[in-house]
């Protein structure tokens, strides 16, 4: 993920959209964004990444819940997943800065 938005979602407090409606289907979660009617699929960790996000969060703080729940997942690959998560969602226009 190119630096510059890692730095612009490792420093905010980070929130989903609240109007981006969500359901669940077979261990995936979709996103549906009302305003432009696009659907976005998350696998089981980005779903538990956008239920956290419920409360505004930094990436940081979503970075040590996900390496306290996988202990055995190396911090950088943690990282990298949850770096590329965010950049993806942020140009999505699915998250808000708090």
């Amino acid at each position: 993920m190119p630096h510059a938005v890692a730095d612009k979602t490792r420093m905010n407090r980070l929130r989903r959209r609240p109007d981006i409606a969500i359901t669940a289907l077979d261990g995936g979660t979709f996103l549906i964004d009302g305003r432009t009617q696009a659907i976005f699929h998350l696998d089981a960790l980005g779903g538990g990444v956008w239920t956290a996000l419920a409360e505004p969060a930094t990436r940081d703080e979503l970075a040590a819940v996900l390496a306290e729940a996988f202990p055995d997942t190396p911090r950088d690959t943690i990282a990298h997943d949850l770096d590329a998560l965010l950049a993806e969602l942020d140009a999505r226009d699915l998250l808000e800065r708090v």
